[in-house]
């Protein structure tokens, strides 16, 4: 391995702490906030929107992040957006001893959602110029791979110290993890700055996607996205239940969980070994293409099972293939961006994925309760079938484009 690869991964290890901890932060809340929402008379449509309020931010402030991440370098961001999150996490605290809790949740939720993206973007981007084209896709992996397990990790945390000591020292703890992210990400991060110029015009910041195989990039992205972070997150407990599916006695809200977590480790470990596959094809985007090729079984599988093995396998394919569907595409970036503008290309490309873990929930969720989960799954199959198809094309436009970018 030469010298550049093994300081990529350094970069790499050192951004992947803020990321973790920011999820965490992130995954606390799931568990508590409906739940006090609910205790203080807080009506349904609100707690909906307080749980969805950081990705409607976030899906407006992506690319604006992404084009400040070029000009003054993601670590200075991704510090910004960790010290924000902290005390956010205060006053989560705060609001437990108000009476303006409904409130104070949806303020701190809207603005939760620009913070992510410091932190998302700025550490996405810094992977991506942490090395050479030899080792981006094992850094985009370790970042990535912390992304994807932090979330998970915050709910099951929130969940068992609110359990054992309260909501209010849940809060403070994570708004510690936050803290102590945001102090290691400015002693270890390096400062690796695109030197851009950041763009005030959402159509300036979307104009790269005049770009065929950036638009593709993006477009895959937004399915996959679409698939498991929106559709299969928030209505995977409705088939559990339609279904009658039992494990050991646990309850429909446990096997959930259970299950959900399942498919996340498998698709971060599956992220860290597509990194590596990535920097090793010829093509990266044949990566993307075997991943959606894993995906599609798998969501044929959670269509039509009617067994909890079938589950377990569904959402363990699905997992794998959304882990390694991710990472080539992120990598992709770097070698089609010029460094100067990786942190807007980024930005674009997260923008496309919140808009996909939007929709899922907002159109999926109903058409789950009245249809069934089956002929919602073989829709989504659908899709994904459409994105593999648009990602064989980015094949050959790999393959018949320029040499990747070593910067």
């Amino acid at each position: 391995m030469s010298q550049q690869s093994v300081n990529a991964r350094r970069v790499a290890y050192s951004i992947a702490p803020g990321v973790f901890l920011a999820g965490i932060g992130g995954g606390i809340v799931f568990p508590i906030l409906p739940i006090v929402g609910l205790k203080v008379g807080l009506a349904p449509v609100l707690i909906g929107l307080i749980l969805a309020g950081n990705r409607i931010t976030r899906v407006i402030f992506n690319p604006w992040v992404g084009a400040f991440i070029d000009r003054l370098g993601g670590k200075r961001l991704l510090t910004v957006g960790l010290l924000c999150e902290a005390l956010i996490m205060v006053v989560y605290w705060l609001a437990l001893h108000t009476g303006w809790i409904g409130p104070l949740f949806l303020v701190c939720r809207l603005v939760w959602g620009p913070a992510s993206a410091l932190i998302l973007i700025g550490g996405q981007t810094l992977a991506l110029n942490a090395g050479p084209t030899g080792s981006r896709g094992a850094a985009a992996g370790v970042v990535r791979s912390a992304q994807s397990l932090g979330t998970p990790a915050g709910m099951v945390f929130g969940g068992i110290v609110a359990g054992w000591l309260g909501n209010g020292p849940a809060f403070l703890m994570g708004a510690g993890a936050a803290l102590v992210a945001a102090l290691a990400a400015f002693r270890l991060v390096p400062d690796l700055r695109g030197g851009g110029r950041p763009s005030a015009r959402w159509l300036d910041i979307l104009s790269s996607l005049r770009d065929r195989r950036l638009l593709i990039i993006v477009l895959v992205n937004f399915v996959s996205f679409a698939a498991v972070q929106g559709l299969l997150l928030s209505t995977l407990i409705y088939v559990i239940r339609s279904r009658h599916f039992q494990l050991a006695g646990y309850s429909i809200e446990t096997m959930s969980g259970i299950t959900l977590a399942l498919l996340l480790v498998a698709s971060a470990i599956a992220v860290l070994l597509a990194g590596r596959q990535a920097d090793r094809a010829r093509t990266r985007a044949i990566i993307a293409v075997q991943g959606l090729s894993v995906m599609i079984p798998g969501y044929l599988v959670l269509a039509t099972t009617q067994s909890l093995g079938g589950l377990i396998l569904g959402l363990v394919l699905v997992g794998v293939g959304m882990g390694t569907v991710n990472v080539p595409l992120l990598a992709l970036i770097g070698d089609f961006v010029d460094r100067q503008h990786r942190g807007s290309a980024v930005g674009v490309l997260q923008l496309f994925g919140d808009v996909g873990g939007v929709l899922g929930p907002l159109i999926g969720t109903p058409v789950v309760l009245a249809f069934g989960g089956q002929l919602t799954y073989l829709t989504m199959t659908g899709a994904l079938i459409i994105g593999l198809g648009l990602a064989l094309i980015l094949v050959r436009l790999e393959r018949s484009g320029p040499n990747r970018s070593r910067a």
